[in-house]
């Protein structure tokens, strides 16, 4: 509905009106709903119903709205290609074009500009050009290739064992829903570059390469991730790359010292909305200074993630990369952030996200050129870069730095991630228990079924007087009983030192595991070598309304700022818990401090794929009294530690007694 509102306003590309700024608010509001209150994805029919069919139908409602004017630019430049004309031999208002132009060419934008676009996009136009001479066959094209980047991302989230529900982030995310279906811009064509991920993580390094190639010859701004793909094989890794750039070249190769001219002209001459760029304009830079300080940046980016390129997954050389592009570019338009946002999918993370609020405030620039001037006032560049600075700078304090400089594993573990398969990776599943033998049994039932082989199960008892131990030792006569002192963060803590694995996945009594859950886990630290710990997610056993919002809630705030809930089902590397303490030995609040701990090393994943958990602390005629206890005991939490561990670890001992005294 948010959508065709949209495209009722919409009469035009450039209408000027303030109602298309929060319609784009609203649509973000609701992607992002959509995607936290989507049930979990098991089957290819929930994903058609969930994702596709909405994703469809919401670039179709927008299909009737007017595309942008570089559309025209798209169908006359294709005409001279179809008719074997360069189009990079003049630029559109030269005389020799004359007898060439038409409705379209009058309403093209710079044509006192030489043409940018790499030789492929070229014949691209040139090929839709000549199919159909009408926007709507550029919009149509645009559109699939859009939905094939997201069948892509559903892959890559597949291959990652992530939440196929993240693909909404990008499926519904207004920058992507309003830069393709609606204005019609070439950068989908990108797609090659999603798809060459994909065949990199599959291992078939030759094809990475040749589609990554391929997303350069769409748009130039991916030539500098070509190498991470190649790695180890760079010499044929670059003669694939050459080829295949090479072939589209020879159609205009009397004319590529023109597009090379083009390519200065547009990115040292012009400036629109760049943060980074204005801001050193503004403080007196001269534009040539500028573009060298930005430039200088952008390659120092390129080459710390060179060096650092065994430390992280290629989709974070890629996210950083393509970020830098977007921030330390002098012109920055909404539909350029549609770059980044498949690669989001797979991390999800609040800064690139808040543009599914805020980035409608592009759209302030039409309001000013109605009123003479086509510029964005300070204000409303703040309105549009403001909550993405601020939720940069809240990723650097959480993480103190390590989202940038993730601690690295040991070099025995770095090298063994790197190549590990199914049959090396080691899981041991801890279990902290007091007297629950109501829930027990389901349980240790639900890491028996797991398709992945579990190493080990420990169970760490605090005591129980109930029939806890039996129940357990009747499910798996093959399980590690030790004991602890009560409290469940000193549980936990001795059950991972008195594991022997890889990975220790932390499983509360009350929550059943889904049958792929720690093969899930296993899947995403594979693909992810800074990650440290993390969660899978939660869903109560019980869908009532009331408890709604806490699941909302509980996947934001372990998503947004990497804080989970033992309930979530939390997931450590074994030697990195033990080296850094990230569980800390404490009787409440365990699982908030481990949280911060992990993303102190900054390697924290939330998966997005829940277990199921009891309610039976969440009735409905004290819901919000509980909700209210653990929001200000969280509170009081997070103020001390602001102080010191220490002080929060001694306001754990006293919230513990204060705890259990309320949930009597």
């Amino acid at each position: 509905l948010a959508c065709a509102a949209y495209a009722m306003i919409c009469q035009s590309f450039d209408t000027p009106s303030h109602a298309r700024i929060w319609l784009f608010a609203l649509i973000g509001v609701c992607a992002l709903a959509t995607v936290f209150l989507t049930r979990p994805i098991r089957s290819a029919r929930r994903c058609v119903a969930v994702i596709w069919i909405p994703a469809i139908l919401m670039r179709m409602v927008l299909l009737p709205v007017a595309p942008s004017d570089d559309v025209n630019r798209y169908l006359w430049e294709g005409k001279l290609v179809a008719q074997g004309l360069s189009p990079y031999e003049y630029t559109a208002d030269a005389e020799t074009w004359r007898p060439h132009r038409d409705d379209y060419w009058s309403q093209m934008n710079h044509k006192d500009k030489p043409t940018a676009y790499p030789p492929l996009t070229e014949i691209i136009f040139g090929a839709v050009s000549s199919v159909a001479y009408h926007p709507i066959s550029f919009k149509l094209l645009f559109v699939a290739a859009d939905l094939f980047t997201l069948a892509g991302v559903l892959v890559l989230l597949r291959q990652r064992g992530m939440a196929l529900a993240f693909a909404g982030f990008y499926a519904f995310n207004p920058v992507v829903l309003i830069a393709y279906a609606a204005e019609a811009h070439f950068d989908s064509l990108m797609a090659a570059l999603v798809w060459a991920l994909v065949a990199h993580t599959g291992g078939r390094v030759r094809w990475a390469v040749a589609l990554a190639s391929m997303a350069t010859g769409i748009k130039w701004i991916t030539l500098p991730l070509i190498p991470f793909f190649a790695t180890k094989r760079l010499v044929q890794g670059a003669a694939i790359s050459i080829v295949v750039l090479f072939v589209p070249a020879l159609f205009f190769w009397q004319t590529l010292p023109e597009l090379v001219e083009g390519l200065f002209q547009f990115g040292a001459t012009r400036s629109f909305n760049g943060p980074i760029y204005e801001s050193l304009l503004w403080l007196g830079l001269p534009r040539f200074a500028s573009t060298v300080l930005v430039g200088g940046c952008l390659g120092g980016i390129i080459v710390w993630r060179w060096f650092c390129r065994e430390r992280s997954g290629l989709d974070g050389h890629i996210r950083w990369i393509l970020g830098a592009l977007i921030v330390l570019s002098p012109t920055v338009h909404l539909w350029y952030l549609a770059w980044i946002l498949p690669f989001v999918c797979i991390r999800p993370t609040m800064p690139w996200l808040m543009f599914s609020l805020t980035g409608g405030g592009y759209f302030f620039v039409w309001i000013n050129a109605a009123e003479g001037g086509w510029i964005l006032h300070t204000w409303q560049q703040w309105f549009f870069w403001g909550p993405f600075g601020l939720a940069c700078i809240y990723e650097l304090w959480s993480t103190r730095g390590c989202v940038v400089f993730p601690l690295v594993r040991p070099e025995k573990e770095q090298k063994r991630v790197a190549r590990f398969v199914r049959a090396e990776a080691s899981v041991a599943v801890v279990v902290p228990t007091l007297n629950v033998e109501r829930h027990i049994e389901e349980a240790l039932a639900s890491v028996t079924a797991q398709s992945w082989p579990v190493t080990e199960v420990i169970v760490v008892d605090a005591g129980s007087t109930d029939r806890t131990i039996n129940i357990a030792k009747k499910i798996d006569s093959s399980l590690r009983i030790i004991k602890s002192e009560r409290g469940r963060g000193q549980q936990i803590a001795a059950g991972i030192e008195a594991a022997d694995a890889d990975w220790v996945v932390i499983l509360h009594a009350d929550a059943v595991l889904d049958p792929d859950s720690v093969g899930q886990v296993m899947a995403a630290v594979r693909h992810n070598p800074d990650a440290v710990g993390g969660a899978l997610g939660q869903r109560f056993d019980d869908e009532q309304a009331e408890l709604l919002p806490i699941e909302l809630l509980n996947d934001m705030r372990a998503l947004f700022t990497r804080t989970a809930f033992g309930d979530q089902v939390q997931f450590f590397h074994r030697r990195m818990a033990i080296c850094y303490e990230l569980m800390p030995k404490q009787p409440l609040m365990e699982d908030v401090e481990s949280s911060w701990r992990v993303r102190e090393c900054g390697g924290f994943l939330f998966l997005g794929q829940p277990a199921s958990v009891s309610h039976r602390r969440w009735r409905a005629k004290d819901w919000l009294k509980r909700f209210a206890l653990v929001m200000r005991l969280v509170a009081r939490y997070r103020a001390a530690r602001l102080r010191s561990r220490a002080a929060a670890s001694s306001l754990s001992v006293e919230m513990y007694a204060e705890y259990y005294k309320q949930r009597k």
